[in-house]
């Protein structure tokens, strides 16, 4: 979970000195809210509950801060921020950007209260 805390703090950080106090909420939950999702769906493609150190937190916040919540379901930025060595296995990209597609679906619908954090 310290990944999450990561991203949220950082994204806090950078929307409060961009827009005040309103950026560091949107910033930092929207932040967060891509890097649930791509943990969620990577965790669901290799059926492995330790994927926090296979995934790089600033290259997600980054794609979240220039597209949006939609830029984690990016392979490209899929491919970025997933390590395979970290995981000790290979993964399907196309799997991980399947499952991150339908869980920012759920995310954006409000229906993403799985209870998993």
């Amino acid at each position: 979970m310290l990944g999450a805390y990561a991203v949220g703090k950082k994204a806090v950080k950078f929307g409060y000195k961009r827009y005040g106090v309103p950026g560091a909420v949107a910033s930092g939950g929207v932040a967060l809210a891509g890097y649930l999702v791509v943990r969620r769906a990577l965790r669901s493609s290799t059926d492995s509950e330790d994927v926090d150190s296979a995934i790089d937190v600033g290259t997600i916040k980054s794609a979240v801060e220039e597209g949006g919540l939609g830029a984690v379901t990016d392979r490209g930025t899929l491919d970025d921020a997933i390590d395979e060595n970290e995981l000790g296995t290979s993964i399907d990209v196309e799997e991980v950007q399947s499952s991150a597609e339908d869980e920012a679906d759920e995310v954006r619908d409000g229906d993403g209260t799985s209870g998993e954090t």
